[in-house]
């Protein structure tokens, strides 16, 4: 069996990551790659797992119509026995390719939960509205990684029964707490062992929120509550002037630092005793299951599937609501060094090994392209 896989962007992203994840683990060997953009992070690792990959360096512009051509020709060619795409913009774009070239074993695959009419750009939600109305005849199943998202998407239109949940995977072989960590944040910054280590990791983006987080670490400095909070992710920098400027107006300066990309997130997690996840919009929020992996609880506002991923380990909130969040943030930090912590860091790995098994997942997908490939 031949899968083309066609995305968006093979950037660093949860989707991206997901992808990779299937195509290094399957045991589907002859799988291709198009991004309809460029390389980007996974490109790089995809070659070198020798997966075929096509970039289409697409732009909205005249020369838009010829790349669909160019779509159409690689999978025309490659004649795959199922076309697999993810993310909105390439579930519309890839799926009418592949069915102009008599391609019908397509699976579509979501990777949102939320799209609000204020914070989500405009051409997307256009696209979703179009894609509500061929998902009655286009994918043969729609796949989602977050119990949500099918919610939300149903009340859009689509169609209800294509609807196939596998939520994300993880290789807990490889993300696992560590005991003797090259970086020590605490060493770098100089942090005391008593005082307790916040931190969040999420790309620079309206839809991570942090500036609910910063506006409830404020209210825990004005309790006198003891932390330090370390914030990564893509344009978490000092060159982010708004970001800098808010810290500095709230007085966190010597409470918060910026630490960017972090390419090793086991690294990074095991350092913290708690992670945050103040977005409000989600889907399946990977940063959380990572931070979980590796025995670091969680605080999370009730955002995709974010509380059904922390369980009864760690806390959820409400988004946008930078009052309660202080309020659990401050109930976590009191129970750091305590038995029932402990027991809490522990509980939270085995709920990510039980229930997200990289394994798991790749199963299930490799279940639902042979049930569409034997079903013809």
């Amino acid at each position: 069996m031949k899968v083309i896989h066609i995305i968006t962007t093979l950037g660093d992203g949860g989707a991206e990551r997901t992808l990779f994840n299937i195509c290094k683990n399957s045991h589907i060997h002859n799988q291709v790659v198009i991004s309809l953009l460029d390389q980007g992070k996974y490109g790089e690792l995809l070659n070198k797992l020798g997966v075929k990959l096509y970039y289409l360096k697409m732009k909205p512009n005249i020369f838009f119509i010829l790349k669909i051509f160019s779509l159409m020709k690689i999978l025309y060619c490659e004649k795959p026995d199922i076309v697999q795409t993810w993310m909105y913009h390439s579930d519309l774009f890839g799926s009418i390719a592949a069915r102009l070239v008599g391609i019908k074993n397509i699976l579509w695959n979501i990777r949102h939960s939320d799209l609000q009419k204020n914070e989500s750009n405009q051409k997307t939600i256009w696209i979703v509205k179009l894609l509500s109305k061929l998902s009655w005849w286009l994918p043969k199943k729609i796949i989602v990684n977050s119990k949500r998202s099918i919610k939300v998407h149903k009340a859009l239109g689509y169609c209800g029964k294509k609807f196939l949940y596998i939520p994300n995977g993880y290789n807990l072989s490889v993300l696992k707490p560590k005991d003797n960590l090259s970086f020590s944040i605490r060493k770098k910054f100089n942090i005391k062992n008593k005082t307790p280590l916040i931190g969040l990791v999420g790309r620079y983006d309206v839809a991570k929120d942090h500036f609910n987080l910063l506006n409830a670490l404020y209210l825990l400095k004005n309790q006198k509550t003891d932390f330090f909070c370390v914030l990564g992710g893509k344009g978490i920098n000092y060159k982010n002037n708004n970001l800098v400027a808010i810290i500095k107006k709230l007085g966190l300066k010597k409470y918060v630092k910026l630490l960017d990309i972090q390419k090793n997130i086991s690294f990074f997690m095991s350092e913290l005793n708690l992670h945050i996840l103040s977005s409000n919009s989600e889907s399946f929020p990977n940063v959380v299951a990572e931070a979980m992996a590796c025995e670091t609880p969680c605080i999370v506002t009730n955002v995709g599937d974010a509380a059904h991923i922390v369980g009864k380990t760690g806390w959820v909130v409400p988004p946008k609501n930078p009052l309660k969040l202080a309020k659990k943030m401050a109930k976590a930090l009191s129970e750091i060094g305590t038995k029932k912590w402990e027991k809490r860091c522990t509980q939270a790995r085995n709920r990510i090994k039980k229930n997200f098994d990289i394994d798991r997942m790749v199963k299930s997908y490799n279940i639902a392209w042979n049930k569409i490939y034997y079903k013809n």
